[in-house]
């Protein structure tokens, strides 16, 4: 059975985050409200927007080491060649120490990338819970619900057919048995799960508050309407309608969002590469599951996914323009400055300078050149000595391997060191 949660009941890990971003959503409709707007797909679109600058500053800084990342990446493959099948624990040993040694060179932490998506997935599970329980968090929205759950307390066996209703949504079993908030809440709870059939299926099952509910539930579904016809309390669902607009969109964007990302890094076309097969599907299967998100969810959650990668497009292309901008060279020299004076505190050296290595000239170097510049390095060595011993024999006319040529040899050690 899904589970129902609201702001007044949640007493998950997630609680404090989703009420603090409900308070940004409740503003925001009071705000619309204010001036004679009260749609939620508009709030939902603005919220968005809103919290999306809030986390700008996270995404500028995760882009950063993703794009220091892509500098030393020839580096770092470099090594996992050189250790390729080496599973013994000195190799491993030696491998994490020399990659630990080119995360320096350029002052950065393996976990720098880590931190700005660990606060990001809270916000991210979070956000969905505020779209997905709306009435929950926002109270303009809250009290046309309310109208209509203050009259539906007052009928006679109007706990047994809520839970018919709740057990058509799937939602766990609740005792509806009285007036207390918890109760009350529930019932706002299932409500917003209802389309247009299910508020008529609610007026034949009460026909007694019929008239007096209907004022509230005029108001509770022209709140969840958009574009005029997208009830965004309704799944889109597989048969085609005016709600597949929304997937549709959704597919597009979270396409076009994802290639624009990509195109801030360097190509990864390395067959050996796993981040290159990884980026490659990423840009195949998240348009896909995006669409597939959007026809199962509420309309609502899909304009939110919607809104979401359009905000990320606009964002992503002023981050590219400004990440062009960059000089790395610098990025790297204050990064080496912030760690030096964390190492100072642990009583630790200072990390070399790295202030005259050529940052671009790594950022465009390829695994393939550096491989060929390897195996140059390990390619045996001419036999010179014996050029030279065959070149000493025939000039002395001397037979090479005899024993006059023996001989020889020791009458010339003999004179080098009597020399001395």
């Amino acid at each position: 059975m899904t589970t129902i949660v609201l702001t007044q009941y949640d007493g998950s890990i997630l609680g404090p985050i989703a009420k603090l971003l409900g308070v940004i959503m409740d503003f925001i409709f009071n705000v619309c409200s204010g001036i004679g707007i009260e749609n939620i797909g508009l709030c939902i679109i603005l919220f968005t927007i809103v919290v999306n600058l809030l986390m700008l500053p996270l995404t500028i800084n995760q882009q950063k080491f993703s794009k220091m990342t892509s500098i030393m990446n020839p580096e770092l493959q470099a090594i996992t060649q050189k250790y390729k099948g080496k599973k013994d624990q000195d190799s491993m040993m030696k491998q994490q120490v020399e990659q630990q040694a080119v995360y320096e060179k350029y002052g950065v932490s393996p976990t720098a990338g880590c931190l700005p998506l660990l606060i990001q997935m809270p916000i991210l599970l979070a956000l969905y819970r505020v779209i997905y329980s709306i009435p929950g968090y926002v109270t303009g929205v809250k009290n046309a619900f309310m109208g209509v759950v203050d009259l539906v307390v007052t009928q006679n066996g109007f706990t047994d057919k809520l839970i018919t209703f709740a057990e058509t949504f799937k939602l766990e079993k609740f005792d509806y048995t009285g007036a207390t908030a918890e109760s009350m809440d529930r019932i706002v709870d299932l409500l917003y799960k209802f389309d247009r059939a299910n508020w008529n299926e609610f007026l034949d099952a009460f026909p007694a508050i019929a008239d007096q509910a209907q004022p509230f539930i005029d108001k509770i579904i022209h709140m969840n309407l958009f574009l005029g016809g997208i009830n965004l309390a309704e799944a889109p669902g597989f048969m085609p309608s005016i709600a597949w607009v929304i997937p549709i969109l959704a597919g597009l964007s979270q396409w076009y969002s994802t290639k624009l990302m990509s195109s801030a890094q360097p190509a990864m076309d390395d067959k050996d590469n796993p981040m290159a097969a990884v980026s490659k599907s990423m840009n195949i299967y998240m348009p896909i599951f995006s669409v597939v998100i959007c026809i199962t969810l509420p309309a609502g959650v899909g304009l939110y996914w919607v809104a979401s990668s359009v905000v990320r497009i606009v964002m992503q292309a002023g981050i590219n323009a400004y990440m062009n901008k960059l000089d790395m060279s610098e990025i790297m020299k204050k990064n080496i400055e912030k760690q030096n004076k964390k190492r100072e505190k642990k009583g630790l050296p200072p990390i070399r300078d790295n202030a005259n290595i050529s940052v671009k000239k790594n950022y465009n170097k390829t695994l393939a050149q550096i491989e060929e510049e390897t195996r140059k390095k390990k390619e045996p060595s001419k036999p010179v000595e014996k050029q030279d011993n065959t070149k000493y024999y025939e000039e002395h006319g001397i037979k090479q391997g005899s024993i006059a040529s023996k001989a020889r040899m020791v009458e010339e050690f003999n004179k080098k060191n009597m020399k001395k």
